[in-house]
């Protein structure tokens, strides 16, 4: 699939995630599946370009403070688009913030959290409810969906990883579309704007070298998702049936649908 990455003048890392072949020899629809960062920056030109994919809903993986301090710029109520966001959140500050607030920083002691951080969200309760309704939007949705967070690549790409398990693409092609985040936002020119983001945000001087794991995404995190997933459950399809609630029936009709 060519121009998986879509360039956007205020969004970040948005990407359709379709177009990859499934176990089978199929090939998973393109211009279904998208997934992005915020968009709290969307410009007027974004916001035409948004609606012009006719999205039929987005889920919001964001915790309500969240959404509260990057409101979406989103192209509503033109654009008809069904919402699933969680209103369980509280006031506690974001995971990673609170680490940095507390933690000794080093590049192993922020990977170490990263790994935590990924045998913790597919049990989360807030996750849970979140990945519940978004599998069963898709089901029976005739429409592109769309899911993001803050930056698009953590608790996005977990669920955007089980979405490609769930219509059995290969693992080796999902991690593929996972490490993408790494291309799609421009680490390296990144780094030193968001290094100094996060060192006035927390009120301490972060080195490079510990805030790179943050920005960007590595296989190892991923694969300790999947790991808890499998430690729990069994694999990840025994997870979308009985923690998800995604049947096998519920599989076939989203295969049917997004599969070519």
């Amino acid at each position: 699939m060519q121009n998986r990455i879509l360039q956007f003048e205020g969004v970040r890392n948005f990407r359709d995630f379709g177009g990859y072949e499934t176990a089978d020899g199929g090939r998973v629809r393109e211009g279904q599946l998208f997934r992005s960062a915020h968009f709290a920056e969307a410009t007027d030109a974004d916001i035409e370009r948004i609606r012009a994919l006719d999205i039929a809903f987005k889920c919001d993986l964001r915790r309500p403070e969240e959404r509260k301090a990057q409101a979406c710029r989103w192209p509503s109520p033109a654009c008809a688009t069904r919402v699933i966001a969680s209103d369980d959140g509280g006031l506690d500050a974001a995971p990673h913030i609170a680490f940095l607030q507390r933690s000794d920083l080093t590049p192993e002691s922020v990977r170490a959290f990263m790994r935590e951080l990924y045998a913790e969200i597919p049990f989360d309760p807030r996750y849970v409810a979140l990945f519940r309704s978004y599998f069963a939007d898709l089901v029976k949705s005739d429409g592109p969906a769309l899911v993001h967070c803050a930056a698009g690549k953590d608790r996005t790409g977990i669920l955007c990883a089980l979405t490609l398990l769930a219509l059995d693409v290969p693992e080796e092609a999902i991690v593929e579309d996972y490490e993408l985040t790494n291309r799609a936002v421009d680490l390296e020119n990144r780094l030193p704007e968001i290094r100094q983001r996060f060192s006035m945000y927390i009120g301490r001087d972060l080195p490079e070298a510990a805030v790179l794991p943050f920005l960007g995404v590595e296989a190892v995190y991923l694969a300790t998702a999947m790991d808890m997933i499998a430690k729990r459950c069994g694999d990840p399809h025994a997870y979308m049936r009985d923690v998800l609630g995604l049947e096998n029936l519920a599989r076939d009709k989203l295969r049917e649908r997004l599969v070519e």
